[in-house]
C-alpha cells in the first residue's frame, strides 16, 4: 500500500473552489485504498496537510477553532470548505438561475442537470424543485412542448421532465424516419438511372448518330452523310449511293440495237429517231 502514489499539492491560485474539490476527492480515495482507520483524525489531519502542501498548512496556521476542533478531520475539512469557497451573492446566483434556457443543440437532460446544479448556490430550500420545474417550462425550446406543459393541471418536476424527453424522443425518431425515406428516394433515382444508363448501352446501335446510315452505308454525324447530292448508279436518283439503293427494278436502254441497263425505276425502250425528208 506504500507504493500508492498521493495527490498532487492543493492550489490555492487561479480557480481555488475547484482546486479544493478536486483535491478532498482524491485525498479520500487516497485515504481509503491506504486503508487508514477513520477513528485516526489526528493522523488523518497530518496526512491531509502533509499531502496538501506547504501553503495549505500556512493556511491552516490561520484558521480559529473551538477548544478541541483542531483534532477533528470534520472541523479541519468544514474550514478549508469555507476558505476556498467563495461567498454567494444569492441575489445574481438566482438571477443566473431564471436566464438559463436550452441551448439549440441541448437536450433536455442537460438542461434539467445545468438547472439542478445552478439551483444549489440559490438557497431555494423546499421550493427548489417547484422552481427548477418552473424554469422548464420558461426555458424549454419547443413551443408545442411548452404548451402542452402548461395544459398540465398538476404538473410536478418528474411530469414535466417525462414530457419534454418522450417529445425529444419522438422527434429523434421521426428525424429517422425522414432519413431513410430520403435515402429510399435517392436508391430509387440511382437505380432508375442506372437502368435508363444500361438501356442506352444496349441500344446504342440504334441511335442516330451511331447507326449505320441507310443512304450511305456508313456510320457519321446527323446530316453528314456523304451521299447527299451524289447520284445513285443504280436507280439515277439523288442522296444515296448504289449499294444502299432500294429500287429492284432495272431498266433497259437500247442504242443503235444494243441494250444497257438503266438506274431508272422502270423499263422503258429508246429507239433512234430519223428525220423522214432526210
Amino acid at each position: 500500500m506504500n507504493n500508492i502514489r498521493p495527490p498532487d499539492e492543493l492550489k490555492l491560485s487561479g480557480n481555488v473552489h475547484e482546486n479544493w474539490k478536486a483535491f478532498k476527492q482524491s485525498f479520500e480515495l487516497y485515504v481509503l485504498a491506504i486503508g487508514l482507520d477513520e477513528r485516526e483524525e489526528r493522523r488523518r489531519i497530518a496526512l491531509l496537510l502533509t499531502v496538501a502542501g506547504r501553503v495549505a498548512v500556512d493556511v491552516f496556521n490561520t484558521f480559529e477553532f473551538p477548544e478541541g476542533d483542531s483534532d477533528r478531520y470534520a472541523k479541519v475539512i468544514e474550514k478549508f470548505e469555507e476558505y476556498c469557497t467563495p461567498r454567494k451573492n444569492e441575489i445574481f446566483e438566482r438571477y443566473v438561475f431564471r436566464s438559463r434556457v436550452q441551448a439549440e443543440s441541448e437536450s433536455i437532460e442537460q438542461f434539467v442537470t445545468d438547472l439542478r446544479l445552478k439551483s444549489q448556490s440559490c438557497n431555494f430550500g423546499t421550493l427548489c424543485d417547484s422552481l427548477i420545474r418552473d424554469q422548464i417550462v420558461i426555458g424549454v425550446l419547443d413551443k408545442k412542448v411548452r404548451m402542452q406543459l402548461l395544459k398540465e393541471p398538476d404538473l410536478s418536476l418528474d411530469k414535466a421532465i417525462r414530457i419534454c424527453q418522450a417529445s425529444e424522443s419522438a422527434k429523434m425518431q421521426l428525424k429517422s424516419f425522414d432519413t431513410d425515406s430520403g435515402s429510399a428516394a435517392v436508391d430509387a433515382v440511382q437505380r432508375r438511372v442506372k437502368g435508363a444508363s444500361r438501356m442506352n448501352s444496349k441500344g446504342k446501335a440504334h441511335t442516330p448518330d451511331e447507326s449505320n446510315c441507310d443512304k450511305c452505308g456508313g456510320k457519321h454525324a446527323p446530316r453528314s452523310c456523304p451521299a447527299y447530292g451524289r447520284d445513285c448508279n443504280k436507280c439515277g436518283r439523288k442522296n444515296h449511293y448504289a449499294r444502299c439503293c432500294f429500287s429492284k427494278k432495272t431498266v433497259q436502254v437500247v442504242q443503235g440495237g444494243d441494250t444497257t441497263d438503266s438506274e431508272d425505276g422502270e423499263a422503258f425502250f429508246v429507239g433512234a429517231v430519223e428525220d423522214s425528208e432526210s
